[in-house]
């Protein structure tokens, strides 16, 4: 028989002998059993040895070499007298590796192995022993060696070894499916059966957290009949029962008499839990990529009295988009500093941020956030120094709003408003109100009155607006409603006396002033936005009322005969109150020009004194106090946005103090450098930057990696906290008065599907999420 003829036939057998494994040793004609890879050994001798193999965690591609590439020496090789049987010329013998399928020599180490035991053996023996000879250590003692070799081929960790073995090549080389799926052949149909009757449901329950639609009913257990209508069981079951009346494989399902339906409520808390921490994952995913992000948080107490601390972040995306997502709510008990701070902390790392790359912290000014000493802002400071506490904007502008308003004819016209809505608030007035609007040829954009915003004082100004446009009409209703025979008509009388002159021109003071603010507001409650637009849209603001300031008789001038016309509307003229020489109780201004002037210019120099220019003064003498500290925060950033090519002696300690406090984030060696060039890159390519987030964007990595870095920090700094507000409106439609009593996870899970809307979650991922806790009903292959 030829060489060639020989290997093909040895080949053969050994493929015979994977796919069908032998657990027990097989004895076969020695001229049948020929050593593979001859040709290589010849060129590459012993480089499959099994010694090299022994005692390692090995790769797949290793395993598979053991099993089917390990090095056989040839039938004419001479083996090794062994040293402890040197005298008596015992040595391996070619016929055992015949005798032996699973038997391996190493000349490395001059003795045999099992490589099956070798790969998948770990422990065995009595009591799970440590294995020893054949296995971790080289088997020469031959004097015993074929006892030995019989009794380990009946050895039972060596028959599992077998076993795993022929389950590795078999799915290594993609030729069989594994051994379950081999025990049981319909495993795969009844597991894809099983997922498409589970897709349905998950659906159903993906589109009411979509849609903040509350799944449970008066009723919603028992056994489910599609054509049969229950009083109340809920819109699950009702959206459920509906899509099965088209589709008949949903249809059977759900009445059929299988115990698991996974319909009930236990289920649904763990559906909606799952689509929660998909969603979850995905967003902590992209923050951790970005490497840079703040921290969100405001509280808030829920419909069921629970307090309810709301996280969200505040990052860059792969896109160098900015990005504010809500990723849970946390019950909390104690909103004292070190508890708040406790909460933000274990709330971020349970969700899986790493907490390392924390920039920036952004709340309100309550004192238990932003504390110097105990304040949450203080405590995470100290673990993470380079978490900057921004006070938020919007609140910053809110207050200095509010406490301007706090002069008395802005304030007394502002709570007059207020009384008119309340009075109004009710059907029998109302429609007093639009009878007049019916009857008149003249239609406004608005019929009916607005509350002023409790929260921000800037978004009073569409209540001051509306009412100016109603003023009309309103005067009228009130006028028939003071002839009426009951309480309202001396509340209509009173209202009506209030209409005096001092009410109409801060009518018209706070609804020009307010409309300054009211841009900025809105720009402030946006996503991309970032602390350096904030501050120059405040600036801007300022320098508007300066002007104003600057020209307060030609501004107070169109004010005042707006005013006038309101007065015509009530046919009251306008004047001054009584003027004395001593007056506390409110503003008295008397000098010569009034002693000099008409009439009409008294009055109107009188109200320009005690209500224009103190409003206009401390309107902007709030806002360069309040937004002052946010311009300090990003003090040195400025170096990154100046065209000139030279760095001033200002600039340079701003830029360094900078370094020096970011540490060893930034490296301050490389960073003077970076800046000069990237500045002369601004000036010859006359790239117009307007925020931090389009410089970021022009700004490559690669070569400006420290700027691109403080560019990242300074775009991720926050700016107000609009993003944890408005989850408190979700929260309020997602736990109402009549599902106050879902658990936390079941809230988040439900809030998570209604606020991201643009992270898909699909039905195949739940059910993975859901198949690595065990099932009664197998989902996973």
């Amino acid at each position: 028989m030829s060489a060639k003829r020989k290997i093909n036939d040895y080949f053969s057998k050994q493929s015979k002998q994977i796919d069908e494994p032998q657990l027990s040793p097989n004895k076969i004609q020695i001229t049948e059993k020929i050593p593979e890879y001859h040709d290589q050994i010849e060129s590459m001798p012993h480089v499959n040895d099994i010694g090299i193999f022994v005692n390692r965690d090995l790769t797949d591609d290793e395993k598979y070499s053991v099993l089917t590439k390990v090095w056989v020496p040839l039938a004419t090789y001479k083996f090794p007298l062994c040293s402890i049987n040197e005298k008596r010329g015992l040595k391996f013998q070619f016929k055992w590796l015949l005798e032996f399928n699973w038997l391996a020599y190493s000349e490395k180490n001059q003795g045999a192995y099992c490589k099956h035991c070798v790969v998948f053996a770990k422990t065995g023996g009595v009591g799970s022993q440590p294995l020893r000879k054949l296995v971790y250590e080289a088997f020469n003692a031959w004097k015993k060696a074929l006892e030995v070799f019989r009794k380990h081929s009946t050895c039972v960790y060596h028959v599992t070894s077998v076993v795993k073995s022929d389950q590795f090549l078999n799915i290594f080389t993609k030729k069989q499916p594994s051994i379950i799926a081999a025990i049981c052949e319909d495993r795969k149909v009844q597991i894809q059966e099983n997922r498409k009757k589970l897709v349905p449901i998950i659906e159903c329950i993906i589109l009411c957290g979509r849609q903040e639609i509350a799944l449970r009913g008066h009723n919603d257990s028992g056994k489910m009949c599609v054509n049969e209508e229950l009083s109340n069981d809920g819109n699950f079951r009702a959206i459920l029962r509906y899509r099965a009346k088209g589709d008949q494989f949903l249809k059977l399902y759900l009445e059929n008499n299988q115990r698991y339906k996974y319909i009930g409520a236990k289920i649904q808390n763990e559906i909606i839990a799952a689509c929660g921490d998909i969603i979850q994952k995905k967003i902590v995913e992209k923050i951790n990529a970005a490497e840079c992000f703040s921290i969100l948080a405001d509280e808030t107490t829920d419909v069921s009295n629970k307090e309810q601390l709301t996280l969200c972040v505040r990052y860059i995306d792969d896109q160098n988009n900015l990005c504010e997502d809500f990723l849970k709510y946390v019950n909390i008990d104690s909103l004292t500093g070190a508890s708040l701070s406790s909460a933000i902390l274990n709330g971020l790392t349970s969700c899986g941020v790493q907490c390392d790359f924390l920039f920036g912290q952004g709340y309100d000014g309550a004192s238990n956030m932003s504390g110097k000493c105990r304040g949450v802002q203080a405590i995470i400071c100290e673990k993470y120094p380079h978490a900057l506490y921004v006070h938020c904007a919007a609140h910053s502008l809110n207050l200095a709003v509010s406490t301007a308003s706090n002069i008395k004819p802005i304030r007394n016209c502002l709570g007059i408003l207020e009384k008119m809505y309340t009075f109004f608030n009710t059907p029998k007035r109302s429609s007093v109100i639009l009878s007049e609007i019916d009857g008149c040829d003249f239609e406004p954009k608005v019929k009916s009155l607005k509350r002023l915003c409790a929260t921000r004082w800037v978004q009073r100004y569409d209540a001051v607006n509306d009412f100016v446009e109603l003023f009309p009409f309103v005067v009228a209703a009130l006028e028939i409603i003071s002839e009426w025979n009951d309480s309202s008509a001396t509340d209509a009388s009173i209202l009506l006396k209030a209409f005096d002159s001092e009410f109409l021109i801060s009518l018209q003071v706070i609804k020009n002033l307010f409309s300054y603010g009211l841009l900025l507001c809105k720009q402030l409650q946006s996503e991309q936005i970032d602390l350096m637009e904030a501050v120059c849209l405040a600036e801007n603001t300022v320098l508007a009322l300066k002007d104003i300031r600057s020209n307060t008789d030609e501004e107070f001038k169109q004010i005042f005969v707006k005013s006038e016309e309101m007065a015509a509307i009530i046919n009251i003229n306008l004047s001054v109150k009584r003027i004395a020489k001593r007056q506390t109780n409110r503003a008295n201004p008397f000098t010569d020009s009034m002693n000099n002037a008409t009439c009409e210019m008294v009055i109107e120099v009188y109200y320009r004194t005690t209500i224009f220019v103190p409003y206009v003064d401390h309107f902007i003498g709030q806002l360069e106090a309040r937004f002052l500290a946010h311009k300090n925060i990003f003090k040195g950033f400025e170096a990154i946005f100046s065209k000139n090519q030279c760095l001033n002696a200002c600039e340079l300690e701003s830029f360094q103090n900078l370094l020096e406090f970011y540490s060893p984030t930034i490296n301050k060696d490389n960073s003077l450098a970076e800046l000069k060039i990237w500045r002369i890159k601004l000036l010859q390519n006359q790239i117009v930057i307007k925020t931090a987030l389009d410089a970021l964007r022009v700004c490559c990595p690669n070569l400006y990696p420290n700027i691109n870095k403080l560019l990242k920090i300074l775009s991720t700094l926050p700016v107000s906290t609009s993003t944890p507000e408005r989850s408190f409106s979700t929260l309020k439609r997602v736990k109402t008065y009549l599902r106050n009593s879902m658990a936390e996870d079941r809230l988040n899970g439900l809030t998570m599907l209604a606020i991201h809307k643009d992270v898909i979650v699909t039905p195949d991922e739940v059910l993975d999420e859901m198949a690595k806790k065990p099932r009664k009903l197998e989902i996973l292959l």
